[in-house]
């Protein structure tokens, strides 16, 4: 029954493992920061909207009431009023298509921003869910080490019995023995501060992962970042914020046309003549109005100026960044040369590593060589079952970081 429960426990674990693809999906629905950006879009959508009713005619109503005291023949003592006005901007230099414009190049800023923040939270969650794969990996090895050390601690305590071993070499055990274990712990700590991490950023426990990676990069396609392009929109806007400010020197013409209705009471009246006769209870205005700025000491020509060396800053942190992603591109290429060599050489010195154990372990076990030797052979195999399982893990983690700075998303190459 215990070789049953055996043998299925792991691919119960597995079945309840999350993989991947299910971390970075989940981050996507339910990640806090991902919403923000999501809700920053709506929010430049509006704006996009706002900017575009600036075409439309407005329709304003209004009314009033007045006491008047003293009162007089044509200043009725009472009197109401109520209007309805139709404005509308023919020509304003411009500066309403640049300020839609302005507003388009934000939402498609805050687009890229989103795109490229999901890309960064992706990264994060491939880091952690191998840097989870490998401290598990360092476990297993410490407590396959603990489990050696208690057995050999039993077996040298027999020989001491016998008269074969010392005091001294089970003491020697035990203090290699209670060291593993602190490691031990110090370890599952950083474990558990790990699926912390990336519960928090996903959402979901990370208890349990199933087995994923990512294909081996071929023939890969460079693009510039998200972040890159969230700039260029961004400094594409401001250009168009100093366009509106520049179109305020241009000529600005509006067309309005506002009815008034009133009513009089309390009128004064004398021998002969109504006052009423003097009082208009209805009129209609049509006005044309066309002005233009001639001087302000250069405050919208300066104001607009600002705007442009803003722009050019940003102008200038693109060139910066572009130069960046394709450096670290290039490194991350070279780092999976490097950690596909590193691959091969861990590999090996794990093999080595668990021939020369098992050699000095049969004479240990029969007297040839001294604890020293064996605890030495013993931690060597440890640490490179350890290396081992983090070189094939890191590999992992730099495929994801080139495919990165390659401008890709990681998640369209997770298998």
């Amino acid at each position: 029954m215990k070789i049953v429960l055996m043998l299925f426990l792991p691919l119960f674990v597995f079945s309840q493992g999350h993989s991947l693809l299910t971390f970075i999906d989940s981050a996507g629905k339910t990640n806090g920061l991902i919403k923000a950006k999501e809700i920053n879009i709506k929010a430049k959508k509006e704006q996009v909207e706002a900017a575009k009713s600036a075409y439309w005619p407005t329709v304003d109503i209004g009314a009033d009431y007045s006491l008047l005291s003293p009162n007089y023949l044509v200043s009725p003592g009472q009197v109401g009023k109520a209007y309805a006005s139709v404005s509308v901007e023919l020509y304003d230099g411009g500066r309403k298509d640049a300020l839609l414009r302005a507003k388009d190049f934000e939402h498609e800023a805050s687009l890229f921003e989103k795109s490229a923040f999901s890309k960064s939270i992706t990264l994060d969650i491939v880091r952690h869910y191998y840097g989870i794969k490998k401290l598990k990996a360092t476990i297993h090895a410490l407590q396959e080490r603990s489990t050696e050390l208690k057995a050999q601690i039993v077996r040298v305590k027999k020989f001491k019995g016998a008269g074969l071993s010392t005091q001294e070499d089970i003491d020697k055990l035990v203090s290699v023995y209670e060291n593993n274990n602190f490691i031990l712990e110090n370890t599952k700590l950083r474990l558990e501060t790990s699926e912390e991490n990336l519960e928090l950023i996903s959402g979901i426990s990370a208890k349990y992962l199933k087995r994923n990676y990512l294909i081996e990069p071929k023939h890969i396609r460079f693009e510039m970042f998200e972040h890159i392009k969230m700039l260029e929109a961004n400094a594409a806007a401001v250009g168009e914020n100093a366009t509106a400010i520049d179109a305020a020197y241009m000529p600005q013409v509006n067309l309005s046309d506002t009815f008034h209705k009133s009513h009089f009471d309390d009128l004064l009246s004398a021998p002969g003549i109504d006052g009423s006769g003097f009082l208009v209870d209805h009129q209609n205005k049509l006005t044309v109005s066309v002005n233009m700025r001639l001087f302000d000491n250069g405050r919208i020509a300066k104001k607009s100026e600002a705007v442009k060396y803003q722009q050019l800053s940003l102008l200038s942190e693109i060139e910066y960044a572009e130069k960046e992603q394709k450096m670290n591109f290039k490194l991350a290429g070279e780092s999976l040369k490097t950690n596909r060599t590193k691959l091969k050489s861990s590999k090996s010195a794990l093999k080595a590593a668990k021939s020369t154990y098992d050699v000095i372990r049969q004479k240990f076990e029969v007297g040839l060589v001294d604890n020293i030797a064996f605890l030495d052979a013993l931690a060597e195999r440890t640490l490179a079952q350890a290396r081992y399982k983090e070189t094939v893990y890191d590999y992992e983690v730099r495929k994801s970081i080139y495919y990165y700075y390659a401008g890709k998303d990681p998640k369209e190459f997770i298998r």
